[in-house]
């Protein structure tokens, strides 16, 4: 019995890559602020192959959106690799809130 080839699971929503990059580069990018477009290009350039584990911008919005929405006073964040899902926490949340890390 012949095995089914495997299909690697597309890592976006939709099934175009295209569609993908056209919703970044006309909604997403255009609304991250500077302060994380600077530190997602930082990262970027010192990449060392971890990458993947950082928060990507649209999951960001995703996230700041709820938090927005939830309101928090207190949130944490359980391991940090350039910062980004803490300050997008930060920059989502009420002034008085405080965000934490471990």
């Amino acid at each position: 019995m012949e095995m089914p080839a495997v299909i690697l699971p597309n890592p976006h929503l939709l099934q175009s890559d295209h569609l993908f990059k056209y919703i970044l580069e006309t909604s997403v990018h255009p609304r991250e602020p500077q302060v994380l477009k600077e530190l997602r290009d930082t990262t970027d350039a010192t990449d060392t192959g971890r990458s993947s584990i950082a928060l990507d911008p649209h999951s960001g919005q995703f996230v700041g959106m709820l938090l927005k929405m939830l309101n928090p006073k207190r949130t944490l964040e359980i391991g940090v690799y350039t910062g980004y899902s803490l300050l997008t926490t930060a920059l989502s949340t009420p002034p008085d809130a405080k965000a934490s890390q471990l």
